[in-house]
């Protein structure tokens, strides 16, 4: 079995538990995400997904709906 595939990305807008709540819940209806850890206070997500499954495309596409744009 492959190793999951991780992906971090800075997101300046993360202000709150409430953007880290939404994040967390976009990011894990994604199939083949299997964990999400959001630092607020850091305003840096970290994604565990699937590379075959989930593309880093829609992670950020999907981050970008919720209103938090990522750095790349």
């Amino acid at each position: 079995m492959a190793q999951p595939s991780t992906l971090t990305r800075t997101a300046p807008d993360i202000s709150c538990e409430h953007c880290a709540h939404a994040i967390s819940s976009a990011l894990t209806a994604i199939d083949g995400v299997s964990a999400v850890s959001v630092d607020v206070d850091g305003k840096r997500v970290a994604v565990e997904y699937d590379g075959g499954s989930a593309t880093p495309d829609q992670i950020d596409a999907a981050l970008e709906e919720e209103g938090y744009p990522p750095l790349r």
